[in-house]
């Protein structure tokens, strides 16, 4: 997808365009009302976030956890996460989620939970016209054995709009000890989708393509390699971009100086994100919006970057005709 030639002119709604949304947060992706108000529920006090890194703003969001301490509380998050989707323009949505995590927090059945969490979103998504598929994630610095767990939930519940297996964290952990759980995953059908490329150059990409991933959440400093940046667009591994996100965890300096260009101009596939919207501020629609503000993407290259979403998404087929029926429309509707 070429950059270079595109005009920097306001069009069509970035916020209309039908989209999938495939990186964000359950927790990051919570209304900052909604956290203060569980966190008062609690008696908490959560200090304001402050980060200048990737190890900084997980100890902030780490600090919000203890506000969920209830299934009900997780519910509301769930249906939230899923009616701001639905008003970015958002058709299909995959919060990374840890029912494991909720499962020991709350002293709970894993299967329990899961019922929790999987009747708000479909709830959410039956009253939003919206569909809701779903990325168990780890901390890849938790024991391999817990990975493996996770995954191994993962594959039982492929048929339950499970559609993919990854993991998050200080990127400086290697990931080879997750190599079992992503093949658990595999073997079952599942999407591998590893952070990497972030807070970690290059190489932390390279590790993470042992994994057979189909996706790479963020991944935005594999432009530092070459042969690495050829590998992806040959290999049509995607890149799930948060331009915002970037820049305010320090991984470069403004929006100007973001990778996105060089990795559209290489071939890369690419899709735009929120990441933590509870922490950045910006939604889905709002980084379509620098797509086409900064970057200077025509409304055709928006879309085409919306299609890869749905094209890389893991989707079932029914979500990805509705997003590209629906890409076409607005296309077609005048500006």
């Amino acid at each position: 997808m070429a950059l270079r030639d595109a005009p920097s002119v306001t069009r069509r709604s970035p916020h209309r365009l039908p989209k999938a949304h495939l990186h964000l947060h359950l927790e990051g992706s919570a209304r900052p009302e909604t956290i203060a108000a569980l966190a008062a529920q609690e008696g908490l006090t959560i200090p304001p976030p402050v980060f200048a890194d990737l190890p900084q703003f997980i100890a902030c969001y780490q600090a919000v956890l203890p506000a969920i301490r209830r299934p009900e509380s997780l519910a509301r998050i769930c249906r939230e996460v899923v009616e701001d989707d639905a008003a970015q323009g958002v058709l299909y949505t995959q919060p990374m989620i840890s029912p494991t995590y909720y499962a020991e927090r709350m002293g709970l059945p894993l299967d329990e939970i899961w019922a929790v969490m999987r009747a708000a979103f479909e709830s959410a998504a039956a009253a939003t016209g919206i569909e809701v598929g779903y990325l168990i994630g780890i901390d890849r610095a938790r024991p391999a054995e817990e990975a493996e767990q996770a995954a191994a939930f993962a594959a039982a519940h492929a048929g339950d709009g499970i559609a993919g297996f990854g993991f998050g964290g200080d990127e400086r952990v290697p990931p080879g000890k997750l190599a079992r759980a992503c093949a658990i995953a595999r073997e079952a059908g599942l999407l591998i989708v590893p952070h990497a490329g972030e807070s970690v150059g290059p190489e932390s990409v390279r590790a993470a393509l042992d994994l057979r991933p189909r996706r790479i959440a963020h991944g935005v400093r594999t432009v530092e390699d070459a042969g690495l940046l050829a590998r992806l667009a040959a290999e049509d591994i995607a890149c799930d971009v948060c331009p915002t996100s970037n820049v305010r965890l320090g991984v470069v300096s403004d929006l100007a100086a973001h990778q996105l260009p060089i990795l559209a101009e290489a071939g890369v596939p690419l899709t735009l994100n929120s990441d933590d919207q509870l922490f950045f501020g910006s939604k889905v629609g709002d980084e379509y919006a620098v797509a086409r503000d900064v970057f200077g993407l025509s409304d055709a290259e928006l879309a085409a970057i919306a299609r890869t979403s749905a094209r890389v998404s893991g989707a079932p087929r029914r979500a990805v005709t509705r997003i590209e029926a629906g890409i076409d429309a607005w296309l077609a509707a005048a500006p």
